[in-house]
């Protein structure tokens, strides 16, 4: 190695007995100050174009207070202290008002909240009227008149193997019930739209959820949170409510009945005691006796039963959780994504690590290089 070569290496020599030489480094830094110019200019022209050329994203939420859960009428004060104490007695026998916010995520991750969302309509700006999304998958999945050519000209064999097959499948589908959710291609495309869109954040110590969607356009944005949060409140209420739904319907249908049996029971009593008000032994009469016990039972039945269908009602609308939408949902005007000021900052920062890295990158291999010849 040449006397020159040996000054050169000593010269980019940051680190020196364990220590470092921070007039080397400035001087290093500042000798490929243009490789760091050019690096962080790269980036930031990158940068500009992925803000610029990527579509715009609109972002609207809404923020839910699900109702408190409901302490049991036979605690008393117990539940009261309990309380102070930090200790939640309701849920842990049982008594909350409804489904827990933590699960809220998977409800709306579930495959019946999810198909029933890609069912309903929504305003799109590309159709006159409002359609669903799973009509919207299935129009953008119609293929085009160019795809069909080639279809049937270089892919025709193909085409025939997959009409083979998928004619034996349906035949296969018509034979056996599998008793399973068998989903076509178009709604497993839809439900994971609907997947990727909807969002649920849960504060635990608020009990606030929050749900928010993020898409391309502002007014579709507003319409898919409010939808979503209606559909969770009906869940959670249905869900909620379904074991005294299912006696109000038992009830009710106990009660149509019995109502129509005293009817009954009321026409047949009065009629044979008009028929016989002139008869003195009336009172002795066993016929008469057996339609005036047929129809108080009747009538004690029927009465006890309406009471019975007013308390379920009652018990319906106590069990009915309430939600308190503190924050609804609003069309977004301004774009939520791609942020370019976040984006430049990025690329500035990037450029620079990609331009220090260069520089520090180059003397290392000058060094390898110099010491290995």
């Amino acid at each position: 190695m040449s006397k020159q070569e040996i000054q050169e290496v000593r010269k980019h020599q940051i680190i020196k007995d364990d220590e470092i030489d921070l007039i080397a480094l400035i001087k290093t830094i500042w000798e490929g100050r243009k490789t760091i110019y050019y690096s962080v200019g790269v980036c930031v022209f990158i940068g500009l174009l992925i803000a610029f050329l990527s579509p715009a994203k609109y972002t609207a939420s809404a923020t839910l207070l699900p109702s408190s859960e409901k302490m049991s009428n036979n605690l008393g004060g117990l539940g009261a202290l309990a309380g102070m104490a930090g200790v939640n007695l309701s849920s842990m026998m049982g008594q909350s008002e409804g489904i827990p916010t933590e699960i809220y995520p998977q409800v709306i991750n579930s495959y019946p909240f999810l198909n029933e969302f890609v069912h309903e309509k929504f305003h799109f700006e590309d159709y006159a009227e409002p359609i669903s999304i799973y009509d919207y998958v299935v129009a953008d999945t119609i293929p085009t008149l160019g795809s069909q050519i080639v279809k049937y000209t270089i892919g025709l064999p193909w085409t025939l193997k997959d009409a083979i097959l998928s004619s034996k499948d349906e035949l296969e589908k018509d034979i056996i019930e599998y008793g399973v959710l068998n989903l076509s291609e178009e709604e497993i495309i839809a439900l994971d739209v609907v997947f990727e869109l909807l969002e649920v954040d849960v504060d635990d110590k608020t009990g606030l959820v929050k749900v928010s969607v993020e898409v391309d356009e502002p007014l579709l944005a507003a319409q898919y949170v409010q939808n979503a949060v209606k559909l969770l409140q009906d869940y959670v209420i249905e869900y909620k409510t379904q074991q005294v739904r299912e006696n109000l319907k038992f009830v009710q249908e106990r009660y149509v009945e019995k109502k129509e049996e005293y009817e009954h029971a009321q026409m047949e009593y009065f009629n044979y005691k008009d028929a016989h008000r002139n008869i003195v032994s009336e009172r002795m009469d066993p016929e008469f006796q057996r339609l005036n016990d047929v129809y108080d039972i009747a009538s004690t039945v029927y009465k006890s039963l309406a009471q019975q269908l007013e308390q379920a009602k009652i018990s319906v609308k106590e069990e009915t959780p309430v939600f308190t939408v503190l924050e609804p949902a609003k069309v977004p005007f301004e774009k939520s994504s791609p942020n370019t000021k976040i984006i430049l900052v990025l690329s500035v920062f990037l450029g620079g690590f990609i331009g220090f890295g260069i520089i520090f990158g180059k003397i290392l291999w000058n060094n390898i290089k110099k010491y290995f010849n």
